[in-house]
């Protein structure tokens, strides 16, 4: 029975690109979409504005993995004890670190579903991301006259991802939007944590009184969460990530395709 299943592995069609893919796919196998040539100077295939918005990119998500990085740390040196606090801190990656959040977003005491529901959506938008700014990062030139690398992923899985003017722009203007929803989402943070609470000047006693939690939960978190989903709704109406050029070819590949041929 083993060899059974070891052969129906080995004999099993590996997954092919619908033509609906956006950003990243999987490379196709017909022959016919190869490139009539190849660039392997990363000069003379991309112009000097692609490789500005790929250095753009790098820079950018430098700053959105440091700003994950600083609310984790937060949170660690509010709710861990000392002693586990710098080895966690040290131990935990980036991606690490934003599971981590996840984790701590899913126990939160303040937050209602709305504010969970705009948080949830910018680290979702963030990992997305961060597949799309590995593959560039690490990929080879394949077609550059259509603006399509090759790479593989963490997973050791083949992948294609555009690397057109266009895919990068529309990728550095998202990465810009999420920097300023993780900014408001630090503060949310802050105020769930109890790393940073707001408060009242008492103006006989001048002693300062912090906002009770239903404060919070009424006017503080509400305000935050709104300034959110403003951003959200910018970012969302920024220019889409596009599809790969070939796609409509690919598509009409898959409907010409004989049915019995996979059977």
């Amino acid at each position: 029975m083993a060899q059974t299943a070891d052969s129906s592995k080995i004999g099993a069609k590996r997954k092919l690109p619908s033509g609906k893919e956006i950003m990243k796919r999987r490379p196709p196998d017909d022959l016919s979409l190869r490139p009539a040539r190849f660039e392997s100077d990363p000069k003379k295939a991309y112009t000097k504005e692609q490789l500005a918005e790929i250095g753009a990119i790098t820079l950018k998500w430098n700053q959105i993995e440091a700003h994950i990085e600083f609310i984790a740390t937060w949170i660690l040196f509010t709710k861990s004890p000392f002693w586990l606090q710098l080895s966690i801190n040290k131990a935990l990656s980036a991606k690490s670190k934003l599971n981590f959040l996840k984790e701590c977003l899913k126990h939160s005491r303040l937050f209602d579903d709305k504010a969970q529901s705009c948080i949830a959506d910018c680290f979702a938008q963030v990992e997305q991301c961060r597949a799309y700014r590995n593959a560039i990062m690490h990929h080879h030139i394949y077609d550059h006259e259509k603006g399509i690398g090759s790479y593989i992923d963490e997973s050791h899985s083949p992948y294609q991802i555009l690397v057109s003017i266009e895919a990068l722009k529309a990728l550095y203007g998202i990465l810009c939007s999420l920097l300023d929803e993780l900014r408001e989402i630090d503060l949310l943070f802050r105020l769930e944590t109890d790393a940073q609470r707001p408060g009242r000047l008492d103006k006989k006693t001048q002693k300062f009184h912090p906002l009770s939690d239903i404060e919070l939960k009424k006017i503080v978190i509400p305000e935050h969460t709104k300034r959110i989903l403003d951003l959200q709704k910018y970012r969302k109406d920024l220019q889409k990530l596009p599809k790969f050029p070939d796609a409509d070819l690919i598509r009409s590949m898959n409907e010409n395709e004989d049915p019995a041929e996979g059977q």
